[in-house]
């Protein structure tokens, strides 16, 4: 089972935007990004740092709050073994449809980079949107600023891609996971590595050599020195066995969700028990007129809300022309 990943960030502060883009564009030292790889990587919108925070700097509007969300950072991948199995046309339509996503959300022209790494291990899109509202504003709250809002996209984000065999995590799921960086190091690390003493090995070693003087390793440096030997070769099967372990706790995790997601529906269903099949139509029904109802009420609001904007920059406006 192959599940859709994203996950997004917000960054407020220039100096935490322009880091982040560094880090894509492979401007500082990344540990986990193989370098002889790098020129595989593909920068859709912006080609450097410097041109995303010129596009970023022409979107921000000039009023704003001091802890304004100026940017948001999406990773979107998919379960490592996908990547394994996916045709180059399954993996350009996966790029192609979160690039999709991203400008049917946010608007095309508020993407100022997106960035297709494959020098890391499971290849993903790096992506930076500035918040903006059709009116102007910079609102992160609008776009991810609740737990139902972000329950919402990864739903939407996985429907996007489920034709390429993608399925959406269990939601709501209490289960944990390690950041995008652990997960790739403990991947790297998989290949068990393996230490040989010869006898050689065992030798005290010369740690100081003089005309006249030589001194050699003590029995407690040359047991001191094997031992981070073979430490440092089995950190991987290590690595692998904590992997398994939190991959047990997941799947339990997982299903004491399910557990809990049953018992929720069950609650929901309790009212209309007892109701005919012409009944329940009827309360579905009443339930969607109530909510175009309050849609129209609500974009109603919005509306007034516009025009008095629209008034009171206009009357502004004229005070300052006389």
């Amino acid at each position: 089972m192959a599940f859709a990943i994203m996950r997004a960030k917000k960054l407020n502060g220039m100096g935490s935007v322009a880091a982040a883009l560094q880090h894509c564009y492979r401007d500082r030292d990344t540990p986990n990004a193989d370098a002889e790889r790098t020129a595989d990587n593909g920068h859709r919108a912006a080609q450097s740092t410097n041109e995303a925070m010129g596009k970023l700097r022409e979107l921000l509007p000039e009023k704003r709050r001091k802890d304004a969300v100026l940017a948001v950072e999406y990773v979107m991948t998919a379960s490592p073994e996908w990547w394994t199995k996916a045709t180059s046309e399954q993996q350009a339509d996966f790029f192609d449809q979160a690039h999709k996503w991203l400008a049917d959300k946010y608007g095309a022209d508020r993407i100022i980079t997106a960035t297709v790494h494959r020098d890391e291990t499971s290849p993903h899109l790096s992506a930076f949107v500035v918040p903006l509202t059709q009116d102007g504003r910079l609102s992160a709250k609008e776009f991810i600023g609740n737990r139902s809002k972000m329950t919402a996209d990864q739903t939407s984000f996985a429907k996007a891609v489920e034709h390429l065999g993608l399925e959406r995590g269990i939601e709501r799921s209490r289960a944990t996971h390690t950041s995008i960086k652990q997960h790739y190091a403990a991947i790297e690390r998989a290949a068990a590595g393996h230490v040989t003493i010869s006898p050689e090995t065992v030798k005290p070693q010369v740690v100081k050599k003089g005309i006249f003087t030589r001194q050699e390793e003590t029995p407690e440096a040359v047991a001191e020195r094997l031992t981070a030997a073979v430490t440092k070769a089995y950190e991987p099967t290590t690595a692998k066995a904590a992997e398994s372990a939190q991959n047990a706790r997941r799947n339990r995790e997982l299903q004491e969700t399910m557990v809990g997601q049953r018992e929720r529906i069950k609650a929901l269903q309790e009212p209309f028990k007892g109701l005919s099949r012409e009944q329940f139509k009827e309360l579905v029904i009443a339930a969607a007129g109530m909510r175009r109802e309050n849609e129209a009420a609500k974009a109603a609001k919005l509306q007034r809300q516009k025009e008095q904007r629209q008034q009171r920059r206009e009357r502004g406006g004229g005070g300052l022309s006389r």
